[in-house]
């Protein structure tokens, strides 16, 4: 039995086809770099736990240490989330990615200068840049995306949380 649709008809459907299959790799990549930064801001986290880590004097606002790989683990998935949806979006998202990029490196650097190296001064430093860069992503991904720059929103909200708990150290220690 032949097919009723025409060449024209089988060629946009299989270009719509095709372009489905490259959103969902994209999403896939997004979510891969996710993990990926997870488990490099976890190892430089492990590096640096123990005596000097056990021995500052930590914030009474401080969460329980076991909120925060479930809090990262959600904040990771939502903003692969939102980067695939900028990134298969409409519209001029160069800088919007350029952000997202700068943040993963940011991200794992603060976990490098905090606790890998003992430096919670120069990590407050870092996180502040960090803070600029994230709360930048919101309005830059909300332009292209409304659901995109609010699934961004938890991300600069834990990393309030985590820039006061800097503050806090940095100025007790």
């Amino acid at each position: 039995m032949e097919s009723s649709s025409t060449p024209i008809q089988r060629d946009a459907g299989s270009v719509a086809a095709g372009a489905a299959l490259g959103a969902g790799r994209s999403f896939a990549f997004f979510a891969v770099l996710s993990v990926v930064t997870l488990a490099l801001g976890g190892w430089l986290t492990s590096l640096g736990l123990g005596e000097w880590y056990d021995a500052l004097e930590k914030p009474p606002f401080q969460p329980a240490p076991w909120v925060f790989t479930p809090t990262w683990t959600v904040i990771f998935a939502l903003v692969a989330y939102a980067t695939w949806r900028v990134a298969s979006g409409e519209g001029r998202k160069t800088a919007a990615l350029g952000l997202y990029w700068l943040q993963l490196v940011l991200n794992a650097g603060w976990s490098l200068f905090f606790f890998t190296l003992a430096r919670p001064d120069l990590a407050l430093v870092e996180i502040a840049v960090l803070d600029a860069v994230v709360l930048a992503m919101v309005v830059a991904y909300g332009r292209l995306d409304r659901r995109a720059g609010a699934c961004i929103v938890p991300y600069a909200l834990w990393l309030g949380l985590a820039t006061a708990i800097n503050v806090w150290i940095v100025r007790v220690h």
